[in-house]
């Protein structure tokens, strides 16, 4: 197994903060056997997102029988999906690696082409997708509550209702001010997502079923490891996330794959069985 070099920051729990930068609990080579589970992640965003995989490194990644290290590919802000797509693909040190590219909707600088090529190029190059629809900020929304209206592709609503929801501790001033004080999970704020998770995983699989395509569902998904680049065509790839041949995924509004990733670690649900299928 492949293992990357650490580069993540830790998150310190006496005081809820991160670190001066070093190595996430010394990176893999802490682990002396084979059996943790890397995944490499590439996203648009340059911090809300690594926080949120620190987050699960620190909190999941040790569990006994179910280690695994999320390696986020850093690369800077304002990634287009088909870039963030060719980051994590070029991070990757085998072809074969799992890989997961997160990207939004969000019409605010045209993107809808970019899209569906970069899901196109995912599923031809054995990519796994998590795009949210508007924005990753939905994911953190459905922590604390439902949320069925479709927004166009616009995020303002949706950060609202984080800033203003009283079990969303910390997020009263997320995305108002430059720095660690706008975006970001740092303290309180990624604290307040702990627990939650089968809330969120649920949100988001209702979220697939009521899907305005129709006839979307999560009730017969596969969560094995896509086998490798060219394996799959792009339907049985679509599939993957429950929604069904034709679905447009920009017409997936509201929606987030986000729940895919925590299903897979098995965090939010119960362990798997030996099919590789859950309910």
């Amino acid at each position: 197994m492949s293992r990357p070099p650490a580069e993540s920051r830790r998150v310190n729990r006496r005081k809820n903060r991160h670190d001066t930068p070093r190595p996430l609990r010394r990176g893999l080579d802490s682990y002396p056997d084979e059996s943790c589970r890397v995944v490499y992640i590439a996203a648009e965003g340059e911090k809300t997102e690594p926080d949120y995989v620190n987050l699960l490194n620190d909190t999941y990644g040790q569990r006994p029988g179910r280690k695994f290290f999320l390696h986020f590919c850093h690369a800077g802000e304002g990634l287009r999906p088909s870039e963030v797509v060719s980051h994590v693909i070029a991070a990757a040190p085998s072809p074969k690696d799992e890989k997961w590219a997160l990207f939004d909707r969000d019409t605010a600088d045209n993107r809808d082409d970019d899209i569906r090529a970069a899901m196109r190029k995912a599923a031809r190059e054995g990519v796994q997708v998590a795009l949210s629809h508007p924005s990753f900020e939905l994911w953190l929304l459905l922590h604390f509550q439902p949320f069925t209206s479709q927004e166009d592709g616009l995020s303002d609503m949706i950060k609202d209702r984080l800033r203003k929801h009283p079990g969303a501790k910390g997020f009263a001033e997320y995305d108002k001010k430059s720095g660690d004080r706008g975006k970001g999970l740092v303290g309180q704020r990624g604290q307040s997502l702990l627990g939650k998770e089968k809330a969120a995983v649920d949100h988001a699989r209702n979220l697939v079923a009521n899907c305005p395509y129709g006839g979307c569902s999560t009730k017969e998904l596969s969560f094995d490891k896509i086998p490798g680049p060219r394996t799959e065509s792009y339907e049985e790839w679509n599939r993957r996330s429950g929604h069904v041949d034709g679905c447009d995924p920009l017409k997936r509004d509201p929606s987030t794959d986000v729940w895919r990733l925590l299903y897979m670690l098995e965090i939010g649900t119960e362990p798997s069985g030996s099919s590789g299928h859950r309910p």
